[in-house]
């Protein structure tokens, strides 16, 4: 499928959030774009840029009170925002995007999950939950808030992370893959205005399903885990290895208004020009704590060459090779692993390559 990525740059205006007037129209269109091509998304795309006005003539509207329209895009999830308009307005609307699918490309709208709303009753869109809230001056301002469908889909998503887990992956690679998702979501709700409240509580489900994981692993206590597994107030193996908190992520409040908007000849992205390659190394899952327990025995240091390495930069390897053992317990022994820097490691196995 060709698609054409558009940005989403054309928000509504800030100022005509607060008023009282704006009906939000959600458009159940997922589904539809596989089968519009390129040319018929854009096509679509016009089609709503030109219900509304823009520069000069969105200023006049505004001034004269009249209806206008602005639309927001991301994937297959759509908005159109109508401020200083009714219901009738919006049903009036949906027809006639109604009637456009259906004589461009033979495609029907979803009436009963296309929803209608005013901006004080609130919508969900991209995971937040945006209404409008007393502001500090004691004015209605709107708010953007983390939904409660996004806090539930996170729970579910730390104890995939750290209980959810084979038997055999060691506790720093499950601290790791938590504090992965951790950073990940705070800094994509880091925006919302209940964060800290949200960040609080996620905290605290965190912290315990990390001790859970770690007392079904070990068999012992969640009193045990809390001594032998606590440092500074953190879950960890070590004290640089502990787990990530969602307060450890400042909120961030944009109250800056959005660049209006203006309809033009933009370039687009192509699909495979938004693709991104996120393929990295990483290490074999279920030796991290051993790693750790080499380099604080290894002093931090590469054992060839003797500079100074961290967890990133070197590579846990084998003296015995692993498969001289009968399985991987055997190999696995601090006695036979050291600590090598990431260029001795190459040189290493390029030389035992050049023997075979």
């Amino acid at each position: 499928m060709e698609e054409e990525q558009v940005p989403t740059t054309n928000e509504a205006r800030q100022g005509e959030l607060s008023e009282s007037g704006l009906i939000i129209l959600k458009l159940d269109i997922a589904g539809i774009l596989e089968y519009l091509t390129s040319r018929q998304v854009a096509i679509c795309r016009c089609f709503l840029q030109d219900q509304g006005h823009y520069g000069k003539e969105g200023r006049r509207a505004r001034d004269a009170r009249t209806p206008n329209t602005r639309f927001v895009r991301y994937a297959d999830d759509w908005c159109i925002f109508l401020t200083r308009a009714n219901k009738r307005d919006a049903e009036t609307l949906r027809e006639k995007i109604q009637k456009f699918l259906k004589d461009t490309s033979g495609l029907e709208l979803s009436v009963e999950k296309t929803h209608i709303t005013h901006v004080r009753d609130g919508f969900e869109f991209l995971g937040f939950r945006l209404e409008k809230g007393i502001g500090q001056k004691g004015k209605l301002v709107p708010k953007i808030k983390v939904s409660q469908k996004s806090i539930s889909r996170i729970r579910l998503r730390l104890n995939e992370a750290v209980r959810y887990r084979p038997s055999q992956e060691d506790i720093a690679t499950r601290i790791s893959r938590v504090s992965s998702v951790i950073r990940g979501w705070s800094h994509y709700f880091k925006i919302a205005h209940n964060y800290r409240a949200v960040a609080g509580l996620l905290d605290h489900l965190a912290h315990w399903a990390m001790v859970k994981a770690i007392s079904r692993k070990k068999d012992i206590s969640s009193g045990k885990v809390h001594k032998r597994f606590y440092y500074k107030g953190r879950i960890g193996v070590t004290v640089k290895k502990t787990l990530v908190r969602f307060s450890d992520t400042k909120m961030s409040l944009n109250y800056r208004g959005p660049v209006a908007y203006e309809p033009g000849n933009a370039v687009y992205l192509e699909d495979h020009e938004w693709e991104v390659n996120h393929f990295s190394s990483r290490n074999r899952p279920g030796q991290q704590d051993l790693k750790l327990q080499a380099l604080e025995r290894d002093k931090y240091q590469c054992c060839k060459c003797g500079c100074l390495v961290l967890a990133e930069t070197s590579e846990l390897d084998h003296i015995i090779p692993v498969q001289q053992f009968a399985c991987f317990e055997q190999a696995n022994t601090t006695d036979n692993v050291q600590t090598l820097c990431l260029y001795c490691h190459k040189e290493k196995h390029r030389a035992k390559q050049k023997e075979v």
